[in-house]
């Protein structure tokens, strides 16, 4: 048959027909025996390949006469249930207890066990007492219900309670708790904490409160904790008296009487302004307004103090327990001030208040005030002023601008470490740098540039000398030539690097806590912080203005007062006719009388208090050298170059005459320390962030 036939076909009952030649026969004894033994036979085969598959698992439980029951197919020998490898619920279950429930997986090892242990259910607790409102806790938890009655829900075991009730002592009880569900009941009694007092008074009829509650007039009898209750008594016309009181419990006692005493008056006293001073009967009370207790029927006398203000007295009297005001009306104590203000428009406070601008006729209570006058653009003035009745004042306030007051705070002269003077310069107008091409000894390096200087800086009023160079390096020594030595304490410091110079300056802005205005590396200049208010060497700029430019903005060419080479007169040490015999050129007809450098501050100072500028030493500044030209708008504190190999030297010295050297626009180059170059410091008066 095919399969879709198979797939259709459909099985259809007919008759039985027996084949022919077969024989019917009934089934005998022995026949159903056989088949009754081939079914215990199947039965016994299938129980032993049941406990060939079977696997012993131990499951116990507590409390023990729980009863187990598992879910499936299980035999169960005397604790032990055969199961078949597989997942089973187990349920345990004992009077008393919670039920569980239990997930038992079976597999193929051997010992297997599971032990569940039940929890007990708690118990109840029943609180009988002869009280109402006890209150409870319960290990150390409040008790939610008032008592008496049923405290619900006490897990099995040991518990401590402790039962209060107000005005009783606390009784505290250990509890075995049973559980299991069951109810156990407890007799609670409170002893009472209290004693009886009698209480009276004097006068008597007093009213008496005992812990806020009030029980009647004295003489009264009253319970009175053992731990102390707060007892008043009152009485109209009298002050009450208050006090804690306690009694032996179970105690019965009488008080002494308490005298009342008569209740004060009370008085407000106030003031117009307030804040006066009050003193009552000669002892100070306080500021008014404020209310005072006096005592009553009897006169007193009150007095009031305020700046400004004349003094007020008043008496009176106040009978007990009433209450009467003093308002008293203070009159001014006034003075009068003539105020003068400049500029005009400024504005005028008294103690923090505007009462306008300009001049001003002050009518001010004779107390301390606090004037401030102040104007935008002008740094504001305040004064303490005291009025005087009777006195005429007068009182000039004239501000400064804020650049005046700025500069009224910079000194004119100061000193660094070592004595070395310092005078303040502040140049203003633009002015030209080097020298016009038609000017007699120009040199190609001192091409014309216009400048301006915008940061006021200090400059040494001299030279270094070799006394404050030592101070840095005692060993250092100037040398000397052809017998003339450079060496003397006062006079300048020469053989002097640039880099030494610079050096110099950084160990004098830490000996003065100035900021250092050279960065070092490998203990060389490699940086400046312009920032900085530190020591440094003058730029060429800085050098050139306070040699050169007169107030009015015109250049000078020669140290002296006139154009005219040689000068006529003895004005500064130059290479003259003593020095002939170690230089090569000299004056004609000059003699300073140095043949070398002289003491620091010979010669007379230039208009600008300055020494030695024009010779004595050349001096390092801080720029290095170029000869680059510049035209237009004017450089604002120029710097120099960025970089370089030499520095700028300016100013001629004791070893040089020619008519070209003595010219202030003079310029020289090096780097390396030279007999006759040193050098003079200079320093910015403040950090950018504070300058004006």
């Amino acid at each position: 048959m095919t399969k879709d036939k198979a797939e259709n076909s459909v099985l259809e009952a007919v008759d039985y027909q027996p084949l022919e030649g077969s024989v019917t026969q009934r089934r005998g004894p022995i026949a159903a025996g056989l088949w009754i033994l081939g079914m215990a036979l199947v039965g016994s085969a299938l129980v032993m390949l049941y406990l060939a598959m079977a696997r012993a698992v131990i499951v116990s439980s507590t409390p023990a006469s729980s009863e187990i029951a598992v879910s499936g197919l299980a035999f169960s020998i005397g604790g032990n249930f055969l199961l078949l490898p597989g997942d089973y619920e187990v349920a345990v279950s004992a009077p008393g207890y919670r039920p569980s429930t239990r997930t038992l997986t079976v597999d193929d090892s051997v010992g297997q066990a599971l032990s569940i242990a039940l929890e007990p259910l708690p118990g109840d607790l029943i609180i009988n007492s002869a009280l109402d409102a006890l209150s409870a806790t319960l290990d150390g938890q409040p008790v939610p219900q008032d008592l008496p009655g049923t405290i619900a829900g006490i897990s099995r075991g040991n518990h401590q309670l402790v039962i209060s009730r107000a005005r009783y002592f606390d009784a505290s009880y250990d509890v075995d708790m049973v559980g299991l569900g069951t109810q156990q009941s407890l007799d609670v009694t409170l002893k009472p904490a209290w004693g009886h007092l009698t209480l009276d008074s004097q006068p008597s009829g007093a009213q008496l409160v005992v812990d806020g509650q009030a029980l009647g007039a004295t003489p009264a009898r009253a319970e009175i904790l053992a731990t102390g209750s707060q007892v008043e008594l009152r009485k109209p016309g009298y002050r009450s008296w208050s006090g804690e009181l306690s009694a032996d419990a179970g105690s019965s006692a009488i008080h002494p009487t308490i005298k009342l005493l008569i209740a004060d008056g009370r008085v407000l006293i106030d003031s117009q302004p307030s804040g006066a001073s009050v003193t009552l009967d000669d002892r100070f009370e306080g500021l008014t307004p404020i209310e005072v207790e006096v005592r009553p029927d009897r006169e007193h006398r009150v007095e009031l103090f305020l700046d400004g203000y004349s003094k007020a007295q008043r008496s009176f009297s106040v009978a007990p327990e009433a209450e009467i005001t003093l308002s008293i009306a203070l009159a001014e104590n006034i003075g009068e001030i003539a105020l003068n203000v400049s500029p005009e428009d400024a504005e005028v406070l008294i103690d923090g208040q505007s009462i306008g601008r300009g001049d001003q006729q002050l009518r001010l209570p004779a107390k301390g005030h606090r004037l401030q006058v102040r104007r935008q653009g002008y740094t504001s003035a305040t004064r303490d002023i005291l009025p005087k009745p009777g006195q005429e004042q007068a009182l000039k306030v004239a501000l400064l601008t804020e650049e005046a007051t700025y500069w009224a705070s910079r000194p004119p002269r100061i000193s660094a470490f070592g004595n070395i003077k310092m005078a303040l310069m502040r140049p203003q107008a633009p002015f030209k740098m080097g020298a016009p091409r038609r000017e007699p000894g120009r040199r190609a390096n001192e091409v014309e540039r216009a400048v301006v200087l915008k940061r006021p800086f200090y400059l040494g009023v001299n030279e270094v000398s070799n006394r404050q160079f030592r101070l840095w390096r005692a060993e250092h020594s100037s040398s000397a030539i052809s017998a003339q030595t450079l060496d003397m304490q006062e006079q300048p410091v020469a053989m002097v690097s640039w880099q030494d110079a610079a050096r110099f300056c950084n160990w004098l802005s830490e000996r003065d806590d100035l900021t250092l205005f050279y960065q070092l590396q490998n203990d060389r200049v490699d940086g400046q912080n312009w920032n900085a208010n530190g020591y440094r060497l003058p730029t060429e700029a800085e050098w050139a203005w306070a040699a050169r430019v007169a107030d009015d903005g015109s250049s000078a060419m020669f140290g002296w007062n006139n154009n005219r080479y040689p000068p006529s007169d003895v004005m500064a040490n130059y290479a003259d006719a003593s020095a002939a015999k170690f230089v090569r050129f000299t004056l004609p007809n000059y003699r300073d009388p140095y043949p070398v450098s002289s003491v620091v501050g010979s010669f007379k100072a230039n208009r600008r208090g300055l020494y030695n500028l024009y010779g004595n030493v050349a001096e390092w500044t801080n720029d290095f050298y170029d000869m680059q030209p510049h035209r237009g708008t004017p450089l604002a504190d120029p710097r120099g170059p960025e970089n370089g190999v030499r520095r700028v030297v300016r100013g001629a010295s004791w070893a040089l005459g020619s008519r070209s050297e003595l010219r202030i626009a003079f310029r020289d180059n090096g780097s390396d320390a030279r007999l006759d170059v040193g050098f003079r410091i200079a320093r910015y008066v403040d950090t950018m962030e504070t300058k004006p």
